[in-house]
């Protein structure tokens, strides 16, 4: 467990904060009704889901302000996502018990009250994982040999929980869609601006075809950031609305 991300809201556990396992699990409810002759009838009331519990330590010099934060959130009662591996489970923080050593060093036991819990993995998840994946390829392939370069988008949709909704993963993945974009519209402009600026007149020949063959270079460079930014876009709309 040391090695797997777990985040829980917008915080994303690092280093010795992540703990070592997560208690979870429950039991499922049930009403036994004995009858006469030793017969009975169960009946069937759902889940009810233990409290997640988990520890870790907050080290180095931001922990007092992680320590803060993790607080916060008790206080504040918030529903929020905790996500761990496939799991994931909209949690309120029900108590959280740091230990202070040191300003530098601090162990924590946190638990949590299961609000609703739904799987990572869910089909829908899986399928809009192959919607991105198909779009981002596509991107790829209409950016190839232009200026733009999707490697921050790829890193982003990569991560684990990039289709959790509400989660850290999810929020970068955006924020780098809405990057990736702004370095697009930058582009489509100047190719714009440069294709619609007029050759001066008075050129030589060599002059006038070094110019005419830059604005046709502009033209299929342009033309292809539109495609990039079409697949871009598709891939912000599905990114923003995925999660349960």
């Amino acid at each position: 467990m040391q090695n797997s991300p777990i985040q829980i809201g917008s915080i994303d556990l690092q280093d010795f904060e992540i703990p070592q396992s997560v208690r979870f699990g429950g039991r499922h409810r049930l009403a036994v009704h004995l009858l006469a002759g030793g017969r009975r009838v169960v009946e069937r009331l759902g889940p009810d889901d233990d409290d997640i519990r988990f520890q870790g330590t907050f080290s180095g010099p931001t922990a007092e302000a992680r320590a803060r934060t993790f607080d916060d959130l008790r206080l504040s009662g918030r529903a929020v996502w905790l996500t761990w591996e496939t799991f994931r489970r909209r949690v309120i923080v029900k108590s959280f018990i740091a230990d202070y050593h040191s300003p530098w060093w601090i162990p924590y036991q946190l638990s949590c009250v299961v609000a609703h819990q739904t799987r990572a993995a869910s089909s829908q998840i899986v399928s809009m994982a192959l919607l991105l994946s198909a779009d981002l390829s596509s991107a790829l392939a209409a950016a190839a040999g232009s200026a733009i370069s999707l490697t921050s988008l790829q890193g982003a949709l990569s991560a684990t929980n990039a289709l959790t909704a509400g989660s850290a993963d999810q929020t970068q993945a955006i924020n780098a869609v809405g990057a990736t974009r702004g370095l697009i519209n930058n582009q489509v402009d100047q190719q714009s601006m440069t294709i619609s600026t007029p050759i001066p007149s008075g050129m030589g020949p060599d002059a006038f075809g070094q110019s005419y063959i830059s604005k046709v270079n502009c033209a299929a460079s342009l033309a292809a950031m539109v495609n990039v930014g079409s697949y871009v876009g598709r891939i912000g709309v599905n990114l923003a609305g995925s999660g349960v």
